[in-house]
């Protein structure tokens, strides 16, 4: 099972989908970074990890304690770039699915936000039905 592929638009502050959250060169190649929208402790907070023209979205939530995953500004990755780290615990999670692979939430997903790539900016995915 996946994480829930609609949990995010339940959170407070989730940006619509149709957002525009910037050019692809926003996120540099092999690395995250976090976008916010809101202030506080209701702020939404998720992330993008592109590889080349791919990007992926998750909500900076880690499912073992409900943390945000980093402690440093973009810091999601490993040190190898390979895995999605929560920084926290450890954890490790694939970067095409979010799977856990590894630590205290292994077998776990961290919740998806679908993106996708037009003319070179990266949005939140439309609703299906809404394209």
């Amino acid at each position: 099972m996946t994480g829930s592929p609609d949990y995010w638009r339940l959170r407070p502050r989730a940006p619509a989908p149709g957002t525009d959250l910037g050019p692809l060169d926003a996120v540099p190649e092999a690395t995250g970074r976090e976008f916010v929208f809101g202030r506080g402790k209701a702020a939404f907070s998720m992330f993008v990890v592109r590889r080349g023209t791919r990007v992926w979205g998750y909500l900076n939530i880690c499912p073992h304690f409900s943390l945000p995953l980093n402690y440093r500004a973009d810091a999601f990755l490993n040190p190898e770039a390979t895995l999605i780290r929560c920084t926290m615990h450890f954890a490790e999670f694939r970067i095409e699915d979010g799977f856990c692979v590894s630590g205290a939430c292994e077998g776990c997903f961290l919740d998806p936000v679908p993106l996708s790539v037009h003319n070179g900016r990266i949005m939140i995915s439309p609703l299906p039905g809404l394209a």
